[in-house]
């Protein structure tokens, strides 16, 4: 892929296209082992708390704290694509998963940015003599539910990630 016409096509998957990464909402009615509670609402109830729970921002501090950087490789990976060495869906997907990579690390990092359990909270996580994993860390349930999707700007998904495992 190296004349102008091509180059422009990847730009222009690139201008239709969209990455979304999160929990998404195809996983919304997801539950974890033993859990009352979907994937979506456990993410909402952490990232921006309850009455209960204080708000455990991983999403927003993750973009926020990154920003820069992750223009930075929207940048190179445009130029990637203008010098004909990745197509533009190569380019929303490695995207995808460099996203994904900064909010897994997010979660991972929680214990020295988020406010700390309850000692209420961390009696209930070890009951049964049930290991504590830390906050945010259930079972690595949201943790290994963040995904992502390349989405048409009319909204019909044309990649769907897998689910990955995350060494603890």
């Amino acid at each position: 892929m190296s004349n102008l016409v091509d180059i422009m096509n990847e730009l222009d998957y690139m201008a239709l296209h969209m990455v979304e990464v999160g929990i998404l909402g195809i996983d919304k009615d997801m539950k974890g082992k033993d859990s009352k509670t979907t994937i979506l609402e456990y993410a909402v109830y952490n990232e921006f708390g309850t009455k209960h729970i204080p708000p455990r921002p991983f999403m927003r501090n993750a973009i926020e704290k990154n920003s820069r950087t992750i223009e930075k490789y929207i940048e190179a990976k445009t130029n990637e694509v203008l010098e004909g060495k990745i197509t533009g869906r190569q380019a929303l997907m490695q995207l995808g998963e460099y996203m994904r990579g900064i909010i897994v690390l997010s979660i991972k990092n929680a214990s020295k940015w988020a406010k700390p359990l309850s000692p209420k909270t961390i009696k209930i996580k070890t009951k049964d003599g049930q290991k504590d994993r830390g906050i945010l860390i259930d079972e690595s349930f949201l943790i290994e539910s963040i995904r992502y999707q390349i989405t048409s700007k009319t909204g019909k998904r044309v990649y769907l990630s897998d689910f990955k495992k995350v060494k603890k």
